[in-house]
């Protein structure tokens, strides 16, 4: 069996690539840098690619999973300053539930800007209050939450004779509403703004919640997967710009008076490299093909490991073969380096994606 891009995901990446390379290039992620404030032209460019409403989903089997991945694989490669994971997860789950067509059409074509609070401070929660909730709640590292429209946020909701399990339940915050506070955080990655988000005696009604109240834990759960695969897809695309930038560079860098490039020291730390990326491809592609099949959930995890550690590795090695200039901030290599300790830690680490594989596999032995 063949694992890799159909013609039709083939024609997405170029058309994203395309897309990035022309409107955002690295001189304007340095711009964001200085100015964090996401490009409505952008997000208008990116909803009418059609690229936040790539995942659907029939019975156990999804659609459009590995169109995802070759758009994010595009993402990475541009340090796209811009929440697409969080974009695209939601826009996922408002198409399953009808009642919010009109906040999904919004989203899908880019009218509406959509972040996900995905940590709580302590537990959030929302308490019966007349027909609806009053939620209380503090989350923090909220990607691009002081651009955004609307907000995702999982809320445990009170009084409703659920059990703990049961209650999660996911709500749509009003980013503009004065009960909803946002304040900025210090982060590593710089193209990527986080910001500590404080819910006070906010107004929920039937409208907000998505789908039904205590259905929260199994959306996380979903989305918290989607999310890890995505992420390993941008850690592949970071990790192939910054080998072709660094291969580059070893053609012109000089050192006695020849290309370093031709040093054998160096040519094995390229092929390293190569092997890393490459073996990542492997994985991801894999990983959205068993998504996409409704199989072997486990791949993800596997995906999602090896990418992190690759994408770790990789960017690592490129700033010693870019040598001094690596370190400053004038190269570009820093910016990728951020983005990969970011991705790698986001959607879980490399050590608790390899419990889940451990786990399985225990599972299928005991089995």
């Amino acid at each position: 069996m063949y694992f890799g891009f159909s013609e039709e995901e083939k024609m997405l990446k170029k058309s994203v690539h395309d897309l990035l390379k022309k409107h955002v290039p690295i001189e304007t992620v340095r711009k964001f840098i200085e100015e964090p404030n996401v490009s409505r032209s952008l997000q208008n460019l990116i909803g009418q690619q059609g690229i936040m409403g790539m995942v659907s989903r029939e019975g156990d089997k999804y659609e459009g999973i590995l169109l995802a991945v070759a758009a994010f694989e595009e993402a990475g490669k541009a340090l796209l300053p811009f929440p697409l994971i969080e974009g695209v997860l939601g826009t996922y789950v408002l198409s399953r539930d009808e009642s919010k067509e009109d906040l999904y059409g919004e989203v899908l074509e880019g009218k509406q800007l959509l972040t996900i609070a995905w940590h709580e401070n302590g537990a959030a929660k929302m308490y019966e209050q007349g027909d609806g909730y009053a939620a209380f709640g503090s989350f923090h590292g909220v990607p691009f939450a002081d651009d955004a429209d609307k907000i995702m946020a999982f809320f445990q909701a009170q009084g409703t004779g659920m059990t703990p399990s049961e209650e999660a339940t996911l709500v749509i915050l009003d980013r503009h509403h004065p009960a909803v506070n946002v304040q900025p955080l210090k982060a590593m990655d710089l193209t990527m703004p986080v910001y500590r988000v404080e819910v006070a005696n906010y107004p929920v009604t039937v409208a907000d919640i998505v789908l039904q109240p205590g259905d929260g834990q199994a959306l996380r759960q979903e989305m918290q997967q989607l999310g890890a695969l995505f992420a390993s897809a941008e850690l592949l695309g970071l990790s192939d710009a910054v080998l072709y930038k660094t291969v580059e560079y070893t053609k012109v860098r000089k050192q006695f008076g020849q290309e370093i490039g031709k040093f054998q020291a160096l040519k094995h730390m390229a092929a390293d490299m190569y092997v890393m990326l490459e073996s990542s491809r492997v994985a991801i592609i894999y990983g959205g093909w068993a998504m996409e099949e409704g199989t072997e959930p486990e791949s993800v995890s596997i995906a999602k490991a090896y990418a992190s550690e690759a994408a770790q590795e990789i960017t690592g090695m490129a700033i010693q073969m870019h040598g001094g200039i690596g370190y400053t901030w004038e190269s570009d290599l820093h910016l990728f380096f951020k983005r990969a300790r970011r991705l790698s830690g986001a959607f879980g680490d490399i050590f608790s994606h390899r419990e889940r594989v451990l786990q399985a596999v225990l599972q299928q032995i005991g089995g």
